[in-house]
């Protein structure tokens, strides 16, 4: 079975439970409790620098384009923007200046935490050795790989985050303080519809991360330059990730929805009837159980039932917070 050739670094087959893959991932003997804390050098570093960029540049774009005394959507914009344009254009432009270190922070969750697989020491040196041996700069900013799906999350994550209140009230039609349960109603479709949209986004992209491009050149000159360059290491990650790789957005997506639409426990219960009928002698119907592939949109949504937890949560607490406000008045 593939449990048996599984190598020692990486983790068994994940369970549905993330608390199960939690303590899976502290009980390993490569991986353990700093494991949980793999890139976060890499996230505070993209977090702090976008605080800054993201407003600078967006204060720019408005000065430009005068936005700043002819802007009456500012009042529906959740992030009380003059324009929705500069806003959404300003975050992708940020966040596709700064996709290199998402890229290393992917590379650094995924990659063995064990020193003898370790292929990045840390976040620099992820950045260097990414860049020298994938093609420098113009792969890590114009590879479609890359540069397509990070401006398609950072171009709807932006719209989702910031445009709610806008959509509820001038395209929908509810006022928020006229209907104020009707809004928060709205507001819980609105984020429902944000995690039906965005985990496959980001699904997707963590998954074209996760797959180093070497070029031919960089490979070679660091096997035969040891001493002038790094030494060429492979990439050895904690998880299983596919052997052949995915070659856009759209492959990716369809792979995912073919090989891994059904669950652990759905997949074991097929391999045990198929054993099961090929045991019997029923070999034809052991080879259409074999046959029948793995469907379904599951392996797109890693997460989903938390994210809609937590949508429902935020939901209970503002009706608490309505019911506080009228008791006021």
């Amino acid at each position: 079975s593939t449990a048996d050739i599984r190598p020692g670094y990486q983790l068994k087959a994940l369970p549905d439970s993330k608390f199960a893959v939690l303590r899976q991932l502290v009980s390993h003997p490569t991986e353990g409790f700093l494991s949980m804390f793999k890139g976060a050098l890499s996230q505070w570093v993209y977090d702090m620098l976008h605080l800054l960029l993201q407003p600078t540049l967006e204060g720019i774009l408005n000065e430009m384009l005068g936005l700043y005394d002819s802007a009456p959507a500012s009042t529906y914009i959740d992030a009380s923007a003059p324009s929705a344009l500069t806003l959404i254009a300003s975050s992708a432009i940020v966040g596709w200046l700064l996709s290199p270190l998402e890229l290393v922070r992917t590379r650094l969750v995924v990659q063995s935490a064990s020193p003898i697989h370790r292929k990045y020491r840390g976040t620099f040196h992820a950045l260097k050795t990414v860049a020298r041996e994938e093609g420098g700069l113009t792969a890590l900013y114009l590879s479609p790989y890359h540069a397509v799906p990070t401006l398609v999350k950072h171009t709807l994550d932006t719209v989702f985050r910031n445009m709610g209140s806008f959509a509820l009230d001038r395209v929908a039609g509810i006022d928020p303080y006229d209907h104020p349960a009707t809004f928060a109603i709205g507001g819980l479709v609105w984020k429902t519809i944000s995690a039906v949209v965005m985990l496959p986004i980001d699904t997707i992209r963590t998954r074209l991360q996760a797959q180093p491009r070497y070029t031919n050149k960089a490979v070679s000159e660091s096997a035969s330059k040891g001493k002038q360059v790094d030494r060429f290491i492979a990439f050895r990650t904690c998880v299983p990730i596919s052997p052949v790789p995915y070659t856009g957005m759209i492959n990716c997506a369809w792979r995912i929805i073919t090989e891994e639409g059904a669950s652990l426990k759905q997949i074991k219960r097929r391999r045990a009837a198929e054993m099961a009928a090929a045991m019997s002698g029923e070999s034809e119907k052991a080879s259409q159980i074999s046959n029948v592939g793995y469907y379904g949109l599951r392996g797109l949504y890693p997460g989903i039932s938390l994210q809609l937890m937590a949508n429902v949560a935020i939901f209970g607490l503002s009706f608490v917070r309505l019911e506080e406000m009228d008791g006021a008045f």
